[in-house]
């Protein structure tokens, strides 16, 4: 990928062991939704998913680090995709941050040149994941959801919950969406701050299982250890996402749901490796891994999406970095021609 910015790493002081200035193009975290408006970033990943599902990405297995003396994770991915970009990213969760008035979720996005290997652009990690991942959920929900939805439910009202509710109210014309969170002074403050952000009513629920009773979408990202609803109260021809949780040791999901359901990863192996809930489904034989769709198919049109009116899919993303290089090379290109960026020396 080119960009139009002038070259982003000098050197100074002449040849050999001399000082160097790097110097990197940065988007202020408020900048992202400017540069890649949340209908562009489904599409983004629409097309970011085909790739992966075509072969076409150069990633490893991310890196996983886990902290469990404070309850954290910090997780390293990266990888290279032609006519898109090339990048790495490092990402932490760490619980217990809630409680200190930190944020759950951060991290940093390097970009870099494909063609020198040079960096050129940094991001904050914890907002470009929050946005990529709504996104994620956006494509899925517009490829699979029937195109006459209009009630959803939002498991969660968290970081990754705002984004989720803006991909949802721009790729279906809902009505109201139900929220539901363990804190109802949070869910209440996430109504009072989002609504006027979508054109959807926004709706406080006391309890998850009743927000989903009777929703034609379902949306949870919480990072819960158990189900977060009776999957008996799925409505047929429903949609869900779960993006919450991505270790064996952790199921936002019950059997009933996965028994249910047509399910539709990111990617079969990465499933395999980090989806709790799919993986106890096979264990129990309620589900096989051969009978998983890959998203980036039904997005090329490869494979089909939703069959049937009264069919229930399932979206279960564990999350991979196409979406990161994808999401951020394209911001970065924005950047560079539009001016939202500054440019540091390291």
């Amino acid at each position: 990928m080119e960009y139009s910015h002038p070259i982003y790493l000098t050197r100074a002081g002449g040849a050999g062991y001399c000082s160097r200035t790097m110097k990197l193009l940065t988007v202020a975290a408020h900048d992202l939704p400017k540069l890649l408006p949340m209908r562009d970033a489904v599409e983004a990943m629409k097309s970011a998913f085909a790739m992966l599902s075509a072969g076409q990405v150069v990633a490893p297995p991310r890196g996983v680090v886990p902290v469990d003396e404070v309850d954290g994770i910090s997780l390293l991915m990266g990888g290279y995709v032609p006519g898109e970009g090339l990048a790495a990213k490092t990402v932490s969760i760490f619980n217990r941050n809630r409680d200190l008035g930190k944020d759950v979720v951060t991290g940093l996005m390097l970009v870099l040149d494909p063609v020198s290997g040079e960096p050129i652009g940094l991001l904050d990690g914890g907002a470009l994941t929050a946005w990529r991942t709504g996104a994620a959920v956006g494509a899925a929900t517009d490829l699979l959801a029937r195109p006459d939805a209009r009630i959803a439910a939002l498991i969660g009202a968290g970081v990754q919950a705002r984004t989720q509710l803006l991909a949802l109210d721009a790729v279906r014309e809902l009505e109201s969406i139900r929220v539901y969170g363990l804190d109802g002074r949070q869910v209440s403050e996430f109504i009072e701050r989002l609504q006027p952000e979508v054109s959807a009513r926004l709706e406080p629920m006391t309890s998850a299982d009743a927000a989903v009773d009777g929703a034609h979408v379902i949306s949870s990202a919480t990072n819960s250890p158990t189900p977060v609803f009776d999957g008996r109260r799925l409505a047929a021809g429903a949609h869900l996402n779960a993006i919450g949780t991505f270790t064996l040791d952790r199921r936002e999901v019950d059997l009933v749901t996965v028994e249910r359901s047509t399910v539709f990863v990111d990617l079969v192996e990465a499933a395999l490796e980090e989806a709790g809930e799919l993986v106890a489904g096979v264990d129990a034989g309620v589900t096989r891994s051969q009978d998983w769709t890959e998203i980036g198919d039904v997005a090329a049109g490869r494979s089909p999406g939703r069959t049937r009116v009264d069919q229930v899919t399932f979206f279960k993303s564990v999350g991979h970095a196409v979406q990161d290089i994808v999401t951020a090379s394209r911001i970065m290109k924005r950047a560079a021609e539009t001016g939202l960026a500054r440019t540091v020396e390291l």
